[in-house]
């Protein structure tokens, strides 16, 4: 298979890779593993994919067997939590009519349960009931006393095992517990919940995690924080909007509507017709991979049979007009190829949203130069998000600073990089007054 790594695309072939390989600091990838994987996958072709991939993680979890059998706990660790990034890779993009899709889901799951039972101490198996579901997700603890907590909330296709390897494990490391959950409509709580589809108002869920958080002796609930990631980015500050009890709220790749998003793609007359968008759909599909996936797993998410009952379904996806209702500090995360992928719509919405923010509020951008923290949520590089997160954390949690002038005072270079108009250039202006 053949890379462009400059291909940071959400969705594209190079992107997928990375994801996948990006965890192998927190030793959910093995970079060996992974490049013979690309040598073995053929191009433009999503069955290699899954069989390659699917292949790689049968291996590995059958050697994990063995090393446990064998005694050899740290390797089956290690094996274990590869084995279920593998899995989670060959089924990213399957449709919800292939079978191996819950399949493989299950098994990258499981995998990761019998890893999180040998860390020392172990990673925390949770089940939070909302409602008549129980949503599943993962407890890591940084120690007995009472610690300050980060919620991670995914995003619409990241899973709980991917999110303990981007957030988790950095959280402990700096002192902080972290929870990580599935809500509705995402992957695993779907498949344990059936009929739990994807739905905006995201405070149901967030409210529960945090009522499970309080009634535990090991968090400080007066020092909670939310990260939410892509499509969780929106959900996480919804959440915040009607969720007081939480102290601080990061957004990684913030889309204010997603219906706006949409239309930086489809055409608004296309989107009024659903049997032509469908067509459109089917035709586009066959040339584009990333938009295949992109549309199976909305199916999935959503409960739904066609492209445009997608489009429908996401119409809700918007926090226009909250802004005023978040109360607690804000931390956004952009990178600059998801500006080159906007459009100037989008990126109106986001300042207009800043704009109307009265909480304290911080923006960092990661650029080109930074290599691949300028992907999507910062895929393969999570190290540097990793410590813009917490060194905010630390200033606005654990010493309770309320303003910070050096983060207000944003330029939006790179934004104005990719989109310029005469209200962008007014509402900068306005938001750069407010700071001083």
């Amino acid at each position: 298979m053949k890379l462009d790594f400059s291909n940071m695309d959400i969705g594209s072939a190079p992107f997928n890779y990375v994801r996948t390989l990006s965890v192998a600091g927190t030793g959910g990838a093995e970079i060996n593993e992974c490049l013979l994987a690309a040598l073995r996958i053929k191009d433009n072709n999503e069955e290699s994919w899954v069989r390659e991939w699917a292949s790689i993680a049968e291996r590995v979890s059958r050697e994990a067997e063995q090393a446990l059998h064998a005694g050899k706990t740290i390797t089956a660790r290690q094996m274990y939590m590869r084995a279920s990034n593998y899995y989670r890779t060959a089924m990213f993009s399957l449709p919800p009519t292939d079978d191996r899709l819950g399949q493989y889901l299950t098994f990258s799951r499981e995998l990761f349960h019998q890893a999180a039972k040998l860390f020392d101490p172990p990673i925390e198996i949770i089940e939070i009931p909302c409602g008549d579901a129980r949503l599943p997700g993962y407890f890591l603890s940084a120690g007995q006393s009472k610690r300050p907590t980060l919620i991670a909330l995914n995003g619409a296709d990241s899973t709980n095992e991917e999110l303990v390897h981007w957030i988790g494990f950095a959280a402990i490391a700096r002192g902080w517990n972290c929870l990580v959950f599935e809500g509705p409509g995402q992957w695993s709580a779907l498949q344990l919940n059936p009929g739990l589809f994807l739905q905006y108002d995201y405070e149901v869920p967030v409210k529960a995690v945090v009522d499970y958080l309080t009634r535990r002796d090991d968090v400080d609930i007066d020092n909670i924080a939310l990260i939410g990631y892509s499509l969780g980015a929106l959900l996480a500050a919804r959440a915040v909007a009607f969720e007081k009890r939480i102290s601080a709220c990061i957004v990684d790749g913030l889309v204010i509507d997603v219906g706006e998003a949409w239309e930086a793609v489809w055409p608004p007359p296309l989107q009024k017709l659903p049997g032509v968008f469908d067509t459109a759909a089917a035709a586009l599909e066959k040339l584009s991979p990333e938009l295949r996936g992109f549309i199976n797993h909305h199916m999935y998410a959503f409960g739904v049979s066609k492209p445009s009952e997608i489009l429908n379904a996401y119409r809700p996806f918007n926090i226009q007009g909250l802004a005023p209702k978040i109360e607690c500090p804000l931390l956004l995360l952009y990178g600059e190829g998801e500006y080159a992928q906007s459009n100037a719509k989008v990126a109106t919405s986001i300042l207009r949203f800043v704009n109307e923010l009265t909480c304290p509020v911080a923006i960092h951008e990661f650029a080109y130069t930074d290599g691949w923290a300028a992907s999507h949520c910062q895929i393969g590089a999570f190290s540097l998000a990793q410590a813009v997160v917490f060194d905010w954390l630390d200033r606005v949690v654990n010493k309770k600073e309320q303003f910070v002038a050096t983060d207000s005072l944003h330029s939006w270079d790179l934004l104005n990089k990719y989109h310029h108009t005469n209200e962008m250039m007014k509402l900068e202006q306005t938001i750069r007054a407010n700071a001083m």
